[in-house]
């Protein structure tokens, strides 16, 4: 397929994204509680439904036929393979705080293939886009092509990550105390990938994602020359526990790692 229509749409998402933003960011942020038990806290704000209904609106309006999936309301299907993904708030946990790192994450799929990803961060003034070939950031009104590093060396490798609550302390000590001084638990949500598809780390290990958090980041981590999957090595679309890393070889070295912790995760 030709991709130009939905990249263009993508590309021009980012001012609007912004625009919506500041317009209504003096109204006050609103926090409640999404989580079906009272133990976990699972913030949803104003903001983030917001954000999704508008996001929803603009593509139906240009892609009528298409499927929609978000984090905040029901699905939209349709006969067509093409679906788009929605997490209006990546980071909301930061947002509510006022840390910047949060984004706005929207893909494109299809036949179940994340093919195209945005993931805009307003509050950084910068953004992340792939085509079908290259992967971009766009910052400061300025164009850089995305490079992965080629670092397979584990003992000199970085690595980033977040187990969001899945394995319990003990695994989460056995997985970091593998990657000893290199590992570091980090709550930058979809930056850390960002930070991949870059070449400023060199991997991320993360839990418990779902579909719309990682499916934006496939094809920009992909077109930047970096690989990502499940901890099992199958496709990421699905969401679950999440490997991606800077090329190949090093792919192979922490997919063996993992191994031990794939039984039950």
């Amino acid at each position: 397929m030709d991709y130009t229509k939905p990249f263009k749409f993508l590309k021009n998402l980012p001012p609007k994204l912004n625009t919506f933003y500041n317009k209504r960011s003096s109204s006050g942020v609103k926090v409640s509680n999404k989580s079906k038990t009272k133990k976990d806290f699972d913030p949803v704000t104003n903001f983030d439904r917001a954000f999704e209904k508008y996001i929803r609106s603009l593509i139906n309006k240009k892609f009528p036929k298409d499927s929609i999936i978000g984090e905040e309301f029901e699905d939209k299907f349709s006969s067509n393979n093409f679906k788009w993904s929605i997490d209006p708030i990546d980071g909301t946990r930061a947002f509510v705080i006022g840390a910047p790192t949060w984004s706005n994450l929207i893909s494109l799929s299809e036949n179940n293939k994340s093919v195209l990803g945005l993931a805009n961060f307003p509050e950084l003034n910068k953004y992340y886009i792939n085509d079908k070939n290259k992967s971009y950031l766009f910052k400061n009104n300025k164009k850089f092509i995305l490079k992965s590093s080629n670092n397979n060396k584990l003992k000199t490798i970085k690595i980033i990550g977040n187990f969001h609550g899945t394995l319990s302390y003990e695994k989460q000590k056995r997985v970091i105390k593998k990657f000893g001084w290199s590992f570091r638990l980090a709550g930058f949500d979809a930056l850390n990938y960002c930070l991949l598809a870059e070449g400023t780390v060199d991997a991320v290990i993360e839990a418990n994602l779902k579909p719309y958090d990682i499916l934006p980041l496939i094809p920009i981590i992909k077109n930047s020359g970096a690989i990502v999957t499940n901890w099992k090595n199958e496709p990421a679309e699905n969401g679950g526990n999440i490997l991606a890393t800077s090329n190949k070889v090093l792919h192979t070295k922490i997919l063996k790692l993992l191994k031990p912790f794939t039984k039950k995760s």
